[in-house]
């Protein structure tokens, strides 16, 4: 098991039962992973960061409902992800965020894009739907996360503030 996972699980409340990881993504050369994991009723998004050679302990973490709802046909026009939610955290030096992104694609969904300023990803779109990303962004960025559905239409998260 990975260390950063490792201290992901180490951070989940004891009083909420079992933990268990069903999604993460490890970005070893950047010094930051993504995990998703699952107690027995709550869901946690959680970023660790690398300094030098130690991960890092996050200081807050913040749960939510395990999505009980099966996969939909289709999110369109509504939501490019059901469920979205994610964790942010500064870099290890302050010079730019961390975004972790995480929600459940519609069946009709093909492709995701998750997308700032400083980098874009196309994260994978697991077997139960779960896609899980993490991107780098500027300070008070909000990551664009766009779907492809099988006939080719586009959906994405953004609104003018």
């Amino acid at each position: 098991m990975h260390p950063a996972i490792a201290i992901a699980l180490s951070v989940m409340p004891e009083n909420e039962g079992s933990a268990r990881v069903v999604g993460s993504v490890i970005r070893e050369e950047d010094g930051a992973v993504a995990v998703v994991v699952h107690t027995d009723q709550w869901q946690y998004i959680v970023v660790i960061l690398r300094e030098g050679d130690r991960w890092l302990k996050p200081g807050v973490i913040i749960g939510g409902v395990i999505p009980t709802q099966g996969r939909l046909e289709t999110n369109f026009p509504t939501m490019p992800l059901a469920q979205q939610s994610g964790d942010i955290r500064s870099s290890v030096d302050n010079d730019f965020m961390w975004h972790a992104v995480g929600g459940t694609a519609a069946l009709d969904a093909v492709s995701v894009r998750v997308l700032t300023t400083l980098e874009s990803c196309h994260p994978q779109i697991g077997d139960n739907g779960l896609v899980l990303a993490l991107v780098r962004a500027q300070p008070g960025e909000r990551p664009l996360v766009t779907i492809t559905t099988r006939d080719g239409r586009e959906e994405s998260d953004y609104h003018e503030d």
